[in-house]
């Protein structure tokens, strides 16, 4: 679709932070475990640019296969200068890709699990294709905005359209992963700033305004922040000194927008 005929959204501050805070852990994640290959299944986007979540691992210089992905958003690897650390690849069917057995290091998801048609289905095929790690980050239904935006939903007579509230806790897919005989190697929370997630303000104007991939051209400033090198001073303030805050989980799911679970492959059952 011509870009005339698209409706601009520009990628608001949360969301910004969002991106920041992610390869932030991305970068944390590669020093501590053994990457070099990452596929990302599928590459889609939550309210936001698809197919940049994953960033970090370019950022850090790892091969990331994005699996359909909207290749249009290349162009911002490209401004970064890594645009040859990422490959788009097209499957008709997420839960049969025709890649071989463990492809890659490191197989996630962003946001999108709660809403696969067969979730169970989807962490198998992760595991398959992973020669180790496994991981999924989500929304977090323990933050405090989570019951606003599902009254939203309600009020406005809108469906809820963010997929099975289960694998919104971290607990849930913790428990999920293991059943598929992966070994959790590292949980906990990302993107948690001051204020609450997403009240549901913005997304009930997007789905009056029948926004969807198909029809936006999203502005993505965190990636021009990159280019200056000029992320604000604010953000690595918030997330030095208050995201890494030591707190006991109950409270920090309060705050936090996004819960992660890694895990890693039982090496000898797959011999």
């Amino acid at each position: 679709m011509e870009d005339t005929l698209r409706r601009a959204e520009i990628e608001v501050f949360g969301v910004n932070y969002e991106r920041f805070a992610l390869s932030s852990l991305i970068e944390k994640l590669c020093r501590t475990l053994d990457i070099e290959t990452v596929a990302e299944l599928p590459a889609h986007g939550a309210k936001a640019a698809p197919s940049l979540y994953s960033l970090g691992f370019g950022l850090q210089g790892k091969q990331v296969v994005l699996i359909n992905g909207v290749e249009e958003y290349k162009k911002e690897w490209n401004s970064l200068g890594i645009g040859n650390n990422v490959q788009f690849t097209a499957q008709k069917d997420i839960l049969r890709t025709d890649f071989d057995d463990n492809s890659f290091d490191f197989v996630w998801n962003f946001a999108f699990l709660p809403t696969a048609l067969d979730p169970d289905a989807l962490i198998e095929e992760m595991k398959r294709i992973s020669r180790r790690y496994v991981a999924v980050f989500s929304v977090n239904a323990g933050n405090v905005g989570y019951p606003i935006h599902s009254a939203l939903h309600r009020l406005n007579r809108i469906p809820w359209t963010h997929g099975d509230r289960r694998y919104n806790r971290r607990s849930f897919v913790t428990s999920r992963f293991e059943s598929h005989g992966l070994s959790i190697v590292k949980k906990g929370f990302v993107d948690c700033p001051l204020w609450p997630d997403s009240l549901g303000f913005r997304d009930m104007r997007l789905h009056k305004n029948n926004v969807t991939f198909e029809n936006v051209q999203w502005i993505v400033p965190y990636v021009e922040m990159l280019q200056e090198n000029k992320i604000p001073a604010w953000m690595k303030v918030m997330y030095a000194c208050w995201e890494n805050l030591p707190m006991v989980s109950f409270i920090k799911t309060l705050y936090s927008h996004i819960f992660y679970v890694v895990a890693e492959k039982n090496q000898s059952s797959d011999e």
